[in-house]
């Protein structure tokens, strides 16, 4: 184990070190989250020599939200001039509020240079100014739900640079909800293209970690399935749902033999489809251009409970905090408690009581850790006054300090104040002989306000791939939290999450 490193992300703080004398305090934040985001798109879209890319494009101009394209954006072979005459005048006048995705015509153009010169930075943004050849895969959060767009016209086999960089971004994502777009689906019912396995390493991905929803286009049609496992078995509890929405503009196609798991079809219709993403759940309603009746509504839950991802976890960073909130600027360090309390301790997390998180405790824990210093982790503590015992440290310009105000044991401890999008975290590059992993550290949620669903992480442990880490989230009105470890198959394991009370509590994780 040669890096243990701790993530702080923007609305909710936690912070938790090792060892004697380690100690946990956070200041009061308030948050505000806006009203649930919509995302509306389609894929298929624009053709000079047509007019529904028109009638989509005047859906959209009445719905508000991100606006999401599932490739074939212009038709035929993606060139500049089509993207500026053909989709420029249609979807092209909610460019700004577009995130694209690449597909199959927007590369008959060399290296999709037309498509990645008119969407500029938005199309790659893992690129520095390219305009062709690019990855064209990325990711965004989007109020709660984190978004993947992926290009299925490269590589995505399993083991390719994009298929692993997918890995590692679901394993350091902190939200509860997950949808992930591209061109090419998995599973279709459309008779030009159907099913297309090559897409399986991704579904797979996506499916360890749990990701809720895919779009997809490149058939001409409206399909909705039900959830499903990579390999198409339905499974409703913690199966993906798949929606092909190739419905944009380009001429529909036909369907064939219809595939398991199928719940609507539609072949006559284009429009587009609107999902309202909330906290942990989802609608979705298909929009259909005027004059033309078909739709389809529903709503479904996120996949936020059931058996562990068996994925191999590679995070190299933490997550990117972008989640719509706002933080306090006069946020103030809250004073150490004054009377003696002793910690709840968690080796396994163990259900507390389930109350609310608006209480102040006034309770100071006053016993020591039982750890033995051969076989931890890290014991970099604090009684220095400050951050020199640590490899490294990202203290968002100060807002990460040693303080004795924050002090549940010892003299000092860690504060972090919420006051901007910076994330924040220490480092540990020492421990490299333990022949078991154990960390100990002190933690207290009192004054953290965070709105329903939010979840972070308080602590990653890893390697080449994350070996474990400690999820805390909000849920049901109550804290929760849980452990995450790797086993030596490479296999992601968890404890059920566990609610703790809105109090300092003693964390041991083995």
């Amino acid at each position: 184990m040669r890096l243990m490193q701790r993530l702080f992300t923007v609305y909710v703080l936690a912070v938790f070190l090792g060892g004697v004398g380690v100690l946990v305090s956070l200041p009061e934040t308030i948050l505000a989250q806006t009203a649930d985001p919509v995302f509306v798109g389609a894929g298929d879209i624009a053709k000079c020599s047509a007019t529904q890319d028109e009638a989509t494009a005047k859906l959209l101009d009445s719905i508000a939200g991100t606006v999401f394209t599932l490739g074939d954006n212009a038709y035929s072979d993606g060139t500049t001039t089509q993207f500026t005459d053909c989709y420029g005048p249609t979807w092209g006048r909610h460019k700004n509020r577009t995130r694209p995705a690449p597909g199959n015509h927007d590369y008959h153009t060399v290296g999709a240079a037309g498509y990645y010169t008119y969407f500029g930075a938005a199309a790659s943004p893992l690129d520095t100014n390219c305009t062709s050849g690019c990855k064209g895969y990325y990711s965004y959060n989007l109020g709660a739900w984190h978004i993947i767009a992926l290009n299925s016209e490269i590589d995505h086999a399993s083991g390719s640079v994009q298929e692993q960089w997918l890995r590692t971004d679901l394993a350091a994502n902190q939200s509860m909800c997950t949808l992930a777009y591209w061109h090419k689906p998995r599973f279709s019912s459309g008779a030009n293209h159907g099913n297309n396995s090559s897409i399986q390493p991704l579904w797979q991905a996506l499916y360890d970690y749990r990701a809720d929803v895919v779009l997809n286009g490149h058939d001409h049609t409206y399909e909705r399935f039900a959830p499903q496992s990579p390999t198409g078995q339905a499974d409703p509890t913690r199966g993906i749902r798949e929606f092909v929405v190739g419905t944009g503009g380009a001429g529909l196609y036909s369907f064939s033999t219809t595939q398991p798991n199928s719940e609507v079809r539609n072949n006559t219709t284009f429009g587009v489809l609107k999902l309202t993403l909330h906290a942990t759940s989802y609608n979705w309603e298909f929009v259909p251009i005027a004059g033309q009746t078909f739709t389809d509504a529903g709503s479904g839950n996120c996949v936020v409970s059931g058996a562990a991802p068996t994925a191999t976890r590679t995070p190299t960073s933490g997550p990117s905090a972008t989640r719509t909130v706002t933080a306090s600027r006069t946020s103030t360090p809250m004073t150490g408690p004054t009377a003696t309390r002793t910690p709840t301790i968690t080796r396994t997390p163990t259900l507390g009581p389930s109350i609310t998180p608006t209480k102040t405790p006034t309770k100071t824990p006053t016993n020591t850790p039982d750890v033995s210093a051969s076989d931890l982790i890290f014991a970099n503590g604090f009684e220095s006054g400050s951050f020199s015992a640590w490899s490294s440290a990202s203290t968002g310009a100060g807002d990460l300090s040693v303080t004795a105000s924050a002090a549940l044991a010892g003299s000092n401890g860690m504060q972090a104040v919420i006051n901007d999008t910076t994330a924040m975290y220490t480092v540990d590059n020492t421990p490299n002989a333990e022949k078991r992993y154990r960390a100990s550290f002190y933690f207290d949620p009192n004054s953290i306000s965070m709105a329903e669903g939010n979840a972070h992480y308080i602590f990653i442990g890893y390697d080449v791939s994350a070996v474990f880490n400690m999820d805390f989230r909000f849920f049901g009105g109550s804290y929760q939290i849980r452990l995450r470890q790797q086993n030596d198959s490479q296999a992601t394991q968890s404890t059920a999450w566990a609610t703790i009370s809105d109090a300092p509590h003693f964390i041991e994780m083995e």
